[in-house]
């Protein structure tokens, strides 16, 4: 029977990266092709030559391939709760961490209390424009009622002008009612401007999950100190999961998107799963990744080259 483990490759971690590049021309000897690492090559001043290489091996560095997210805040405070750990898998829009807001919340508490008092008094006005539309409307009636009776000769003039005053009159009430019913309106929209700024105002002293992903490390604990900008951790996207390494500048031309990889830890011979290159650097670089390891030649350059593993999503 055959059985299927699953292979756990932690981010972050470094990782062997042996690159299979082009068969060895007819003129290279057997042994160098069967070797485990760069076939022998003389090196004179100058890029090697892709048909003088069959694998290129470099170092990497395992994270996803939308490359690990720095968390920060925008606003500086003191932690008040931790809602997160660090591993732990979260959806978009998780809380991780709250800088204390008690006084903001305080705020929005009066903020929301005056905004449904006011919403009442519109309400209210409301009410009072609909009663006196409907007041208005009878008094237009009777006073066109009234003139049309007065226009056959069976009503007096009186009573058809004092009909016409009553009728402008609750035009003019209908008038002012709906001026009030305006400003009424205004103010509340005005104070539900307020209560948002003060809801944004919290909602900056809350830590969110940007994506759906895992939560790598939080620097912070209770009672901490975050300034603005500062690193209080790190967020590793959720998708696939890719190897970032360098290339030595003297194999550069050898390396092309498309090209197969096996994958090993650091310091072993073993092959942990396989991958595929999926973009290749535009330009040199200097070393960044492995520039304070010991033997580093900072007078060399490299290319960033990224392998997308062969292994499910993390």
């Amino acid at each position: 029977m055959n059985t299927t483990t699953k292979i756990f490759l932690p981010l972050g971690i470094s990782a062997c990266i042996v690159l299979n590049v082009f068969t060895l021309s007819s003129c290279g000897n057997k042994d160098a092709k069967a070797a485990d690492g760069p076939a022998p090559v003389k090196i004179e001043d100058q890029r090697v030559k892709s048909s003088d290489i069959n694998r290129i091996t470099a170092l990497g560095r395992v994270e996803p391939e939308d490359q690990i997210t720095s968390l920060s805040m925008e606003v500086p405070g003191v932690v008040s709760k931790i809602s997160a750990n660090d591993g732990q898998e979260l959806s978009a829009g998780t809380t991780i961490l709250e800088l204390d807001h008690s006084v903001e919340s305080a705020r929005l508490q009066l903020a929301e209390a005056r905004v449904r008092t006011q919403g009442e008094e519109v309400k209210g006005i409301l009410a009072q424009v609909r009663s006196a539309e409907i007041k208005a409307q009878n008094f237009k009636d009777r006073y066109d009622r009234l003139k049309n009776i007065f226009d056959s000769g069976a009503e007096t003039r009186q009573n058809v002008d004092n009909a016409k005053t009553d009728s402008e009159t609750a035009q003019r009430e209908v008038e002012r009612l709906q001026a009030s019913r305006q400003s009424a309106e205004s103010r509340l929209n005005e104070l539900q401007a307020d209560a948002r700024v003060t809801r944004a105002e919290i909602g900056r002293k809350v830590l969110k999950a940007p994506t759906n992903g895992t939560l790598l490390k939080l620097t912070p604990n209770v009672g901490s100190a975050v300034a603005v900008g500062g690193s209080v951790g790190d967020f590793a996207p959720k998708g696939a999961i890719t190897v970032l390494c360098e290339v030595d500048e003297l194999f550069v031309d050898a390396v092309a998107v498309g090209q197969k990889a096996t994958i090993r830890r650091q310091g072993s011979t073993d092959v942990i799963t396989t991958g595929q290159v999926v973009s290749v650097g535009a330009y040199l670089k200097k070393k960044s990744l492995f520039s304070d390891e010991a033997g580093a030649l900072e007078d060399r350059r490299v290319r960033e080259v990224r392998v997308r593993l062969d292994i499910s999503h993390y």
